[in-house]
């Protein structure tokens, strides 16, 4: 009987594994411009949401504070980000300019949010009930241009195709006793909140990457992009300091 049990939930594992993929957050480059200077901070404005997609659990009231909530988490997330990890990063203020500065002014916007099954993510895991993060990122020189950016690209990824409490048990079912109920905390967890984060340290390294082919940047602070598709040509050799 047991094993006609670990059987089935082998079986239902494998099901899951060929229909999921990677739990992390990619980039897929779009254009590139030689033009920037080096910035001495870096302004994050709050990423639209007015055209995205939001497969979500809310309506009306609670979906406009599920886009304000969400707006706000991801602009905090990457003004954190890069500044631990780059250079100095506040967020952009609402109005005025800030033209002329040696800076460089981050806006963007969500082009889908699933919110997935928390359920299924602590439960199963692997992939189901996974969410999705998309975005769009445009990057301006505010020594030149705050309307024609010199980067953009788009961001996609979500969780998890980590074991849930369910699959945790064909995973190792020697320890499942003691750790049956612990497998799928963590994946309850997991979720837009998480994926929030995971895109702002995706939108660090495309910037550290671009700072790092300019050599404005040491190779500890260069961070590798995740890229989904073929990465961008190289710069030209001449590059502005």
């Amino acid at each position: 009987m047991l094993i006609l049990r670990y059987s089935s939930l082998l079986a239902l594992g494998v099901v899951v594994l060929f229909t999921v993929g990677c739990a992390s957050i990619s980039i897929q480059p779009h254009s590139e411009s030689d033009e920037a200077h080096r910035p001495v901070k870096i302004y994050v404005a709050g990423f639209s949401t007015t055209h995205g997609t939001f497969n979500v659990d809310r309506e009306d009231a609670e979906l406009r504070d599920f886009k304000s909530n969400l707006r706000s988490l991801f602009q905090t997330a990457m003004v954190e980000d890069i500044s631990r990890r780059l250079i100095p990063a506040e967020e952009a203020p609402a109005h005025g300019t800030m033209l002329g500065q040696h800076a460089w002014l981050i806006r963007g916007a969500f082009k889908r949010v699933n919110q997935g099954s928390r359920l299924l993510r602590g439960t199963i895991g692997l992939g189901a009930g996974a969410t999705k993060l998309e975005t769009r990122v445009q990057v301006y020189d505010l020594d030149v241009s705050d309307e024609q950016p010199f980067l953009t690209f788009s961001t996609t990824g979500g969780s998890n195709a980590e074991p849930g409490a369910i699959t945790g048990v064909w995973t190792d079912p020697v320890t499942t006793v003691v750790g049956v109920g612990l497998g799928g905390i963590g994946n309850f967890l997991h979720g837009v909140t998480e994926d929030s984060r995971r895109t702002a340290r995706e939108v660090t390294a495309v910037l550290s990457d671009y700072m790092f082919r300019h050599h404005w940047i040491d190779a500890d602070k260069w961070i590798h992009p995740k890229e989904a598709s073929a990465p961008l040509p190289p710069l030209p050799s001449s590059t502005k300091k």
